[in-house]
């Protein structure tokens, strides 16, 4: 059905096994399923070759998967389950072995391709290094023709020069700007962290026209009005709004499998927020989770942060939809 995807490695038992409980495995169908209007599809970029260092996060994929059977679709705080939404999973995006430009393109190709079939599905993508991130929007923007903002969470600002090797995990956000898929000033970049960046990445991004709040300015402000700022700014000038969380942007404390993990960064009931107040945002059209490395997490750790990164983001849209109804 799709030219630049392919089955997971493993796929799962989906039997049930408690009538009165539904195991995320359970409600996310691994099959597309004819007349269904999906509200989640999820896809895996097994892709870590781009990474400035040594990552396994072409592993996190198959790692985030594996999670599906130890949690429920069951929101206790609001009392809404998530098995009233519609979900599946469309494998991952084929990579080649050695070229990273061909990948790229199979990701931007692959999202083109999805979005086409998937026009009114909101699109989980599970990284993989950082670099993805380029690709994807790219793929997107190709399909709407839409002007894209992007809220970026992350300790680096990921604007890194591509004359000194290529388009990595370093160079999304760059990426976006020279190639004009994305302006400057439609860029909000949350979480950024001392001693992780450069002044001349700083520079470049605020002439650029980025916005930029540093995780000292989340814990003296607070993440709410950080993030209703920057919503309110976005909604003024763009159609969508696409949203990339790197697994850095926390603490080293909560995400021990992010490759380049360091003091002083977000916790994750805040970025659980987030992803749960952008779930209730119909401008939100997709989502990626990128940047964690199973081979050194530690007891799935990281990867079960990643979820439930999703999980809030999830109960944001039911909560959305069916306040609509």
């Amino acid at each position: 059905m799709f030219n630049h995807l392919t089955k997971p490695v493993v796929q799962y038992n989906q039997e049930k096994v408690d009538p009165y409980v539904t195991r995320l495995v359970e409600w996310i169908d691994q099959e597309i399923k004819n007349e269904v209007v999906y509200d989640f599809a999820f896809i895996g970029v097994p892709l870590s070759k781009s990474s400035m260092s040594f990552s396994g996060a072409h592993l996190n994929p198959e790692a985030f998967r594996q999670l599906w059977g130890g949690f429920t679709t069951y929101n206790i705080d609001n009392d809404i389950d998530l098995a009233a939404l519609k979900s599946v999973d469309l494998g991952n995006v084929k990579m080649h072995i050695t070229d990273i430009k061909q990948c790229h393109n199979n990701i931007e190709e692959a999202l083109k391709e999805v979005k086409q079939q998937f026009k009114k599905t909101t699109l989980i993508t599970i990284g993989g290094d950082h670099s993805i991130t380029y690709p994807i929007i790219k793929g997107l923007k190709d399909d709407t023709k839409a002007k894209i903002g992007l809220i970026h969470f992350d300790a680096h600002l990921d604007v890194r020069d591509t004359s000194f090797g290529g388009r990595f995990n370093g160079t999304p956000v760059r990426s976006l700007i020279e190639t004009e898929t994305v302006k400057g000033d439609h860029i909000v970049s949350i979480g950024i962290r001392d001693f992780a960046n450069s002044k001349a990445y700083r520079d470049y991004a605020l002439e650029e026209g980025i916005t930029i709040y540093t995780a000292n300015q989340v814990y003296e402000r607070g993440i709410a009005p950080i993030l209703e700022e920057s919503v309110a700014a976005l909604k003024d000038k763009c159609d969508e709004i696409y949203v990339t969380y790197d697994m850095d942007v926390m603490d080293q404390a909560y995400v021990p499998g992010a490759p380049a993990i360091g003091p002083g960064g977000l916790n994750p009931q805040d970025i659980f927020y987030t992803a749960a107040e952008l779930g209730k945002l119909e401008e939100v059209t997709g989502i990626d989770i990128v940047c964690n490395d199973p081979s050194k997490d530690f007891r799935d750790v990281t990867a079960r942060v990643a979820l439930h990164i999703f999980l809030n983001f999830a109960k944001g849209y039911y909560i959305r939809k069916h306040s609509a109804q």
